[in-house]
């Protein structure tokens, strides 16, 4: 339950407590879901960690992901730019990157590898959200013939264009459609941008987390069942 409401609690306070102030709600919208994607992809991984089991990494890493229903409720309910069925899109998107973040963190056997890994999973998903920053950069550096083919990929593997596609009929907002993104990075203007559906990002976190799952499955589960459940390091 501490999971629950440490993550209900954070991301309502986003969209809530600014609004006492004067905050715009169609400007807080966009800002929750980038900070809920930011939460889902560290916290999930820090609260996988810990069990010694995997099932109980897998619940207890998944509460992050169910604790953000509480917000896009909320969301639906206060705003017309998210809808039953865009909250419905956003929940299967961050559930995917919690996925993908809690089965980076359990593919190790002990503990302190377990905290490694969830450590390089909020680094590497939070990374992904952050494309937007490094990924012009790379593609400057890219090959011209594969500089389309290379964007395209950072953008289906950034889920923060899938929430945005989501929600982008009714709220009229497009993440690299956005002018202001016109100024800080070259998508879109100088480098063709390919319309990324919202369930592009998810299938990439899905099938991420496949293989890390497969990766557990085949290499530290036998491990694991060779110690009778004691597993060294632990």
């Amino acid at each position: 339950m501490g999971i629950v409401a440490a993550t209900a609690a954070a991301q309502l306070s986003v969209f809530l407590l600014p609004q006492f102030y004067g905050g715009s709600v169609r400007m807080l919208v966009p800002a929750c879901l980038i900070f809920t994607g930011v939460w889902v992809a560290l916290g999930s991984a820090i609260f996988a960690a810990g069990p010694r089991s995997a099932l109980s990494g897998l619940l207890r890493g998944g509460c992050v992901a169910d604790a953000t229903a509480v917000l896009l409720v909320v969301l639906w309910l206060c705003t017309p730019a998210v809808t039953f069925y865009s909250a419905v899109k956003l929940y299967c998107i961050y559930a995917s990157v919690a996925l993908c973040s809690i089965a980076i963190a359990r593919c190790a056997s002990t503990v302190r590898f377990r905290y490694l890994g969830a450590v390089a999973a909020g680094v590497f998903l939070t990374g992904l959200q952050a494309g937007l920053f490094w990924l012009p950069g790379l593609l400057q550096l890219a090959p011209t013939d594969y500089k389309s083919t290379l964007a395209g990929f950072g953008l289906r593997a950034n889920p923060l264009y899938g929430v945005f596609s989501a929600i982008a009929e009714e709220s009229g907002f497009v993440w690299h459609y956005a002018e202001v993104m016109y100024r800080i990075t070259p998508l879109g203007e100088d480098i063709a941008v390919p319309p990324v559906h919202w369930y592009e990002p998810m299938v990439v976190h899905l099938a991420i987390a496949a293989v890390f799952a497969i990766w557990w499955f085949v290499r530290v589960r036998p491990e694991r069942s060779a110690f009778s459940g004691e597993v060294v390091g632990e």
